[in-house]
Parts: C-alpha cells; sequence; structure tokens
C-alpha cells in the first residue's frame, strides 16, 4: 500500500494534475509530483496577502486556500490518520528507518499536540510576517526531494540567506532521519501539521478503530505493541494514531472498520 501510494504521488506522467492539492504531504518541488502539497497553497495565500495581492488577486488565492483547507478536511473526515500511516511518502521513508534494528524509544502521548501551533506558526503566521514559504524552505520531506540541489548550492551560496536556509534544512532532515531510527515516526508525531489536522477527524473518520471493551481482558499487549504509546482500548481515536494496526495483529478484539 505505501509503495503505491508513493509510486501514485510521484506519477510523473500524471504532473499535469499538479494544481490539484494533495491530501497528505507529498512535495511539490519534486519533478515527478503527481498534486500539489496543501501547506505551499497555505504559505502561497499568507505570503500573498501581506503583499497586499488580496485586491488583485483576490479570488484566486481565496481558492487555492479553501481547495487546500477542502482537500485536508476531506481526507481527514474520510480516513483520519490512515492517510498519514498509508499514504504519505514521507511517513513510508521513516518507517524503512524504523526498520533497522536498533532500541526504540516512545514519545509521551500529549506530544502531538505540538502540531496544531507550528500550522498557525509556520505554515501561516511567519510567512504572512516575512513574505516567505518558510515551512517549505525547512520542511524534511522537501529536503529530500531537492537534496542534490542542496547540496550543491551549499558551498556557493553559504552566507545568502537561501544557502543558510539549505543548511539548516538539511541539519532538520538530518536530525529527524537520526530520530526515525529510534522513535517511531517522530516528524509525524511532533511536526506534521496535516497530521494535526488529520489526528482531529480520528474520532468521527470513515477509517476509524473498534474496540470490544466487553470482551478486552485488559492483558496490555496492545499497549506493548503500540509504537506510539497509545492505549488502543482507553484512546483508539487518539491523535497520534497512525492506524499502523500492529494492535490490531496483537488482539482480535481490536479491528480497523469502516463506518457507511
Amino acid at each position: 500500500m505505501q509503495s503505491g501510494a508513493l509510486l501514485a504521488a510521484n506519477a510523473y506522467y500524471f504532473s499535469f494534475m499538479r494544481f490539484l492539492p494533495c491530501g497528505y504531504l507529498q512535495c511539490s518541488n519534486c519533478v515527478l509530483s503527481t498534486f500539489s502539497c496543501p501547506l505551499i497553497l497555505f504559505q502561497r495565500g499568507a505570503v500573498m496577502a501581506s503583499m497586499g495581492l488580496l485586491g488583485m488577486m483576490g479570488a484566486k488565492i481565496i481558492g487555492s486556500v479553501a481547495a487546500a483547507l477542502a482537500i485536508l478536511v476531506f481526507f481527514g473526515a474520510l480516513f483520519g490518520t490512515w492517510a498519514c500511516g498509508w499514504l504519505c511518502p514521507f511517513g513510508f521513508l521513516q518507517d524503512l528507518l524504523a526498520r533497522l534494528p536498533l532500541p526504540k524509544f516512545r514519545l509521551p502521548s500529549w506530544s502531538g499536540w505540538f502540531r496544531l501551533p507550528i500550522f498557525i506558526g509556520l505554515v501561516v503566521a511567519v510567512p504572512y510576517l516575512t513574505s516567505t514559504l518558510f515551512f517549505c524552505d525547512l520542511c524534511p520531506s522537501g529536503t529530500v526531494n531537492r537534496l542534490w540541489q542542496q547540496a550543491a548550492g551549499i558551498p556557493l551560496f553559504f552566507k545568502t540567506p537561501e544557502g543558510i536556509m539549505a543548511v539548516i534544512s538539511l541539519l532538520v532532515l538530518g536530525l529527524v532521519a537520526i530520530a526515525a531510527l529510534f522513535v517511531q515516526r517522530p516528524f509525524c508525531a511532533l511536526l506534521c501539521p496535516i497530521g494535526g489536522l488529520h489526528g482531529l477527524f480520528n474520532r468521527i473518520s470513515g477509517i476509524f478503530l473498534k474496540v470490544d471493551r466487553e470482551r478486552c481482558v485488559d492483558c496490555g499487549r496492545c499497549r506493548e505493541l503500540c509504537p506510539q504509546g497509545i492505549d488502543p482500548v482507553a484512546t483508539p481515536a487518539h491523535s497520534q494514531c497512525s492506524r499502523c494496526l500492529e494492535c490490531t495483529k496483537a488482539c482480535k478484539f481490536i479491528k480497523l472498520e469502516v463506518r457507511v
């Protein structure tokens, strides 16, 4: 599923659809990209608003931002964080790093609440104040796509703002990659604005975890296997749950179901 989603999101021959926003994190800077990242549309709207272009391009700006918000709400209502767990290419990359046999640590359950302030601050407020695509400059998913460009530009532009941001973005990517060796999906759990939005819909999404509490014997096996350290019995709709389905392997009383 994740391999297929990666190929679909980066199908070069379908790049004519790039005007459509994606429902999960997908960098628009990649020449192979099929869709636009919704976060860049929010940032462009904030930048254009800060430059006083709402009068000239108001309909286009509002339309692109509304389309990005609509697709995120649609994916959240339909899939919840299942879209993050099974469709997001950068989440897939972190899953591959997590397969290395190294000690694993769990983040506290409250750590996911950083993601919404990051959305408001780095995706909306800072681009508005600086007239730059600030989050895109730092996003580790985007850094993967432009890695060779960043590495080539550092020696030439180290003293320029662009070169400094390239260095910082590479450092952010490196830190996320190292953290992914020891923590399950650290970027998704701590920093991803889209994951924060999708997590709000886990209680009402079409794809959800159903727990048969009457038959549950509280053995704790599902809690032990959950890579995010969540108690699936107590909080099956936790905002940090990526629907990895490890808990369903541990217990026959926890199932992934679809609301119709």
